[in-house]
């Protein structure tokens, strides 16, 4: 590090560290945003050195918040995506965001401009900076809420490394696809048995990576896991309550659309989303926009075996 670049750090720490003792939160908020808007490589120093004093900040200090859209499969959250852009472009007087979490670190690291940057970020490196890549996107990305669509399972440590903080986060919603419709899907997509297998429950122990960040310079492997690890994370009572989640399942989203979508309404209602309920637009969304509800098959006995098998039993407790 340069000097000059190694001055302005140390008293930019020290700036921010004094506001943040004496709960000048707002003039806390400025500095950093001001830090952003002359240069970026900045606050990219600032916030990597920070990363302690950020993780326990108080919620309130943070005016702009992530809400996290989760599920196994990417494919599960199109349509809520879709109805979220619409509803809320219509309904919501804050400005919003909606993009995939791992897409969205490739696009921050290309405008950082960061050469020496490892163009490779894998679970090794969530555990580090999880809170700084976060923190990173609230404020390159100046909106109020980002909605990150993510298929990474949740992780804590007792090192107290976490894949997603409270302080940052504002709620989340993990849509649950039943399984055997996973496994059609994927046995139809790899047309093999034992790819579609793999692809369910990671028996070859690999790093997601999507199709879409082959060809990204900075490639984002998700913490995916497996189903059931992915599932279990998500659905802990203790991760529930501590980062306001909702759970939905696809299913459901089929047989009854318009009050799932409501629900997702006012489950960002209750923790604190000034959004409108109007139930003309969900309505019209509905109807103008059909969801993927595609029939790929039928399970085979020996998958029905496999799944019986190899799917946690809390999940399901009942032979398939």
């Amino acid at each position: 590090m340069k000097l000059l670049k190694k001055i302005k750090l140390n008293y930019n720490l020290k700036l921010l560290n004094d506001l943040v003792i004496n709960n000048k939160y707002d003039e806390a908020n400025k500095l950093i945003t001001d830090i952003k808007n002359k240069d970026k490589l900045d606050l990219f120093l600032l916030l990597k050195n920070s990363q302690n004093l950020m993780a326990n900040l108080p919620s309130d200090f943070y005016k702009r918040k992530i809400i996290w859209t989760v599920s196994y499969d990417s494919l599960e959250l199109t349509y809520i995506n879709q109805f979220l852009n619409y509803y809320l472009l219509k309904n919501l007087n804050f400005s919003f965001f909606i993009k995939n979490f791992a897409t969205s670190l490739n696009d921050l690291f290309v405008n950082l401009g960061i050469d020496n940057q490892v163009n490779e970020i894998k679970f090794e490196d969530f555990l580090t900076y999880s809170n700084l890549y976060q923190n990173l996107l609230l404020y390159n990305f100046d909106r109020d809420f980002l909605f990150m669509n993510t298929c990474n399972s949740f992780f804590q440590t007792n090192k107290k490394n976490f894949f997603i903080h409270p302080n940052i986060t504002f709620c989340y919603i993990y849509v649950i696809r039943d399984p055997k419709e996973l496994l059609i899907r994927y046995k139809s997509k790899f047309n093999s048995p034992e790819a579609s297998y793999d692809e369910l429950f990671n028996f070859s122990n690999q790093p997601y990576l999507s199709e879409e960040q082959e060809n990204m310079k900075f490639k984002v492997f998700e913490n995916r896991t497996n189903y059931n690890i992915n599932y279990n994370s998500w659905t802990d009572e203790n991760v529930i309550s501590t980062y306001k989640g909702k759970i939905i399942s696809y299913e459901k989203l089929l047989d009854d659309t318009q009050n799932v979508l409501l629900e997702i309404l006012y489950h960002l209602k209750q923790y604190g989303m000034d959004v409108g309920i109007n139930l003309d637009d969900i309505n019209n969304f509905v109807s103008t926009n059909k969801i993927d509800g595609k029939n790929y098959g039928d399970l085979s006995n020996n998958d029905k075996k496999f799944l019986n098998k190899n799917l946690d039993k809390i999940i399901f407790p009942v032979k398939i």
